[in-house]
């Protein structure tokens, strides 16, 4: 069974702006077990993001740099968190 891959964004929004609010808001939207796919260009993304991830309870299943130099986070969702 493929992942259902839900896909955010997040533009020049940065950390220091609400990125981490919103991606929170986008990870409560998307039913548990889905994959959240965040681009973001703040470079602190790469090490802010997959922190709240986890300790919100859900699952880094990436964190990279994509050729247009933006942070690719892929986050599963877990039951109850």
């Amino acid at each position: 069974m493929a992942d259902t891959v839900h896909e955010f964004d997040a533009g020049d929004l940065g950390c220091a702006e609400g990125l981490p609010a919103e991606f929170k808001k986008q990870l409560e939207a998307i039913p548990a077990g889905d994959v959240l796919e965040i681009v973001a260009r703040d470079p602190s993304a790469r090490d802010d993001l997959p922190a709240l991830a986890r300790m919100l309870g859900h699952e880094v299943l990436s964190n990279e740099w994509n050729e247009e130099a933006a942070v690719v986070i892929r986050v599963r969702r877990k039951e109850g968190a």
